[in-house]
């Protein structure tokens, strides 16, 4: 492999951090707790729970689940805009 594909990954793999935090930040900001989140995505506890410590990212539908919802809208696109 190139370093060009090496740098890349690396690019990659630092924007999913990245984004597993900013993610981490929404759902604190916005829920009480992780299970509040769960109940409201309709996803595992155990899922909520990594998004809540930051430890991963979820899906893009959940993404767009939380632009497209009127309550969540707002505090949605400051935050995954990129403004």
């Amino acid at each position: 492999m190139s370093c060009r594909k090496f740098s890349a990954r690396s690019e990659v793999l630092t924007y999913r951090q990245q984004f597993a935090e900013t993610w981490r930040d929404f759902i604190q900001s916005n829920f009480e707790s992780a299970a509040e989140a769960a109940l409201v995505f309709r996803v595992d506890p155990s899922t909520a729970e990594n998004w809540w410590t930051g430890a991963n990212a979820p899906q893009g539908w959940v993404v767009a689940r939380a632009i497209a919802d009127p309550d969540m809208h707002d505090a949605a696109l400051a935050a995954f805009g990129g403004r």
